[in-house]
């Protein structure tokens, strides 16, 4: 009886180590993925405190920006819904032809936290500063390019 309770403890401690506060993305690579950019980010330039996640296809893009919704491209996306992290506003915004999805279909994101007004976003005036990740899989994705990404979003 006493190994029977020490088991069931130990399988009790071991179960609640495997729980995560991923509510929001389909996998923990992407989540993980997601939230040690932010980390890394913000150890650089403070600024920049809205990040924008979105995919195009099969490249998982993670995007910087020191303005809510006034930077070109992102003037022109729809935004799924978006969840604070730290100090930071993390938007997910609709994929372009999405491979994968990225997002799970109940999940955490709050759409009443977006800031919905459409403006002339402008290509000069903010920092566009991020990750692109080839995605093989939703658990598999590999760093493609780091830093600044205002020459994959030219007009």
């Amino acid at each position: 009886m006493k190994k029977i309770i020490i088991l069931t403890l130990f399988l009790f401690i071991h179960s609640c180590e495997k729980q995560n506060n991923n509510k929001i993305f389909v996998s923990e690579k992407i989540y993980n993925t997601v939230l040690e950019d932010i980390n890394k980010v913000n150890e650089n330039n403070k600024r920049l405190n809205f990040f924008y996640i979105f995919t195009r296809q099969d490249t998982l893009i993670i995007l910087a920006t020191s303005k809510e919704n006034e930077v070109f491209p992102i003037d022109r996306i729809n935004k799924l819904g978006a969840f604070k992290y730290k100090d930071n506003k993390v938007i997910i915004a609709e994929s372009y032809n999405p491979k994968y999805n990225i997002v799970k279909k109940k999940n955490a994101l709050d759409n009443d936290f977006i800031k919905d007004k459409k403006s002339r976003g402008s290509f000069d005036e903010d920092i566009q500063y991020g990750y692109i990740y080839k995605m093989i899989t939703p658990n598999n994705i590999k760093l493609i390019k780091e830093g600044e990404l205002k020459e994959f979003f030219i007009k």
